[in-house]
C-alpha cells in the first residue's frame, strides 16, 4: 500500500489505537497493522504494544480465562508471518517492562521469534532468558521445530544441563526427538547427547525416542513417531551409524536392543529400494 490512500489507512487506525476504548475495536485495527508488509504499520503497532495504556484497554487482565484473548488475536498474524522486523519488534517487546509485567505474554514473542530460521544470536539470548523464567518445556519445543544450528545448540545446552530436573529433561528429550526423528538435525544433536552424557536415564531416553516408541510415556496426546520411509536418504544413512553406536550402550534392556535392530534393518530396506 503506497501513496495518500496508505497514509490515510494508517493514520486512521493509529488513532484507533490511540483513542478507542473498544477491546474489539482495538484488536481490528492493531491486528490489520500486524497483517501490513509497510514499515510504518509495524513501528506504529510496535508503539502501541509498549504501551501499559494501550494493554490495559485491549485487554483487561481481570477476567480469568480470556485475559489476554485479544492480545493472542493481534499477535496471532506476527507469528504466523514471522521475519527479521518481527523478531526485532518481539526482541523490543521482550525488553519492555509494561508489555512482560503481563501474564505469559512472552509466549507470543517466542514464538513469533522461533518461526525465523537460522536462529539470530540475540533471539538465542533472548531463549536461555525465558528459561530462567518458566519457559523451558516451552521453550524445548519451539526450539526443536527452528532446528537451525543455534537452536539445536541451545537445545542440546538445555538437555545437559543437570541443574534443571532430570525428569523434566527425560520429557523434553521425548517430545523434541521423537516427532522429529527423520530430521538430520535431531539426530544429529541425539548422537552429540549419546556421546556426551553419561547418566544413563539421559542415555536410555534419547535411544528409546529415536529408535522405539510407546505412547505410554504421555499422559494425554501422545505425538505421533514420523514414517522412517518419508526420511532422506542422509537421515538414514545416519540413523544407522546412530544406531550402531547406540548398541554399544551398556544400559539397553534386551527390547531396546531388539528395537534398534528392527529400526536398522527397515532403514537399510528403504536406502536399498531407493537404488544408488
Amino acid at each position: 500500500m503506497q501513496g495518500p490512500s496508505s497514509s490515510s489507512w494508517l493514520r486512521e487506525r493509529v488513532e484507533v489505537l490511540a483513542q478507542s476504548s473498544s477491546s474489539e475495536e482495538l484488536e481490528a485495527a492493531a491486528t490489520e497493522l500486524a497483517y501490513s508488509d509497510e514499515p510504518e504499520a509495524m513501528a506504529a503497532l510496535g508503539q502501541h504494544l509498549r504501551s501499559a495504556d494501550f494493554l490495559a484497554r485491549l485487554d483487561d487482565l481481570a477476567m480469568p480465562g480470556s485475559s489476554m484473548l485479544h492480545l493472542s488475536r493481534v499477535m496471532r498474524p506476527l507469528i504466523e508471518r514471522s521475519s527479521p522486523e518481527v523478531v526485532a519488534l518481539c526482541l523490543e517487546l521482550a525488553a519492555t517492562p509494561d508489555f512482560a509485567q503481563g501474564p505469559d505474554r512472552k509466549s507470543f514473542l517466542l514464538e513469533a521469534m522461533a518461526r525465523v530460521v537460522p536462529m539470530q544470536a540475540a533471539t538465542v539470548a533472548a531463549f536461555r532468558q525465558a528459561n530462567d523464567e518458566g519457559y523451558f518445556g516451552f521453550n524445548a519445543r519451539l526450539l526443536a521445530d527452528n532446528g537451525s544450528p543455534p537452536a539445536l545448540d541451545l537445545l542440546y545446552d538445555m538437555l545437559v544441563d543437570e541443574t534443571v530436573d532430570l525428569e523434566e529433561r527425560v520429557e523434553c528429550i521425548r517430545v523434541t526427538i521423537l516427532h522429529r526423528r527423520t530430521r538430520i538435525g535431531i539426530l544429529q544433536m541425539a548422537a552429540r547427547l549419546l556421546a556426551d552424557c553419561a547418566d544413563p536415564t539421559i542415555v536410555t531416553a534419547v535411544i528409546e525416542s529415536v529408535f522405539d516408541y510407546q505412547p505410554q510415556w504421555f499422559h494425554l496426546h501422545a505425538p505421533m513417531a514420523p514414517s522412517w520411509r518419508t526420511a532422506s536418504d542422509e537421515a538414514l544413512r545416519f540413523v544407522i551409524e546412530l544406531g550402531v553406536k547406540a548398541k554399544r550402550q551398556p544400559v539397553l534392556s534386551d527390547e531396546l536392543q531388539e528395537a534398534i535392530d528392527a529400526t536398522l534393518e527397515t532403514a537399510r530396506r528403504l536406502l536399498g529400494s531407493r537404488g544408488p
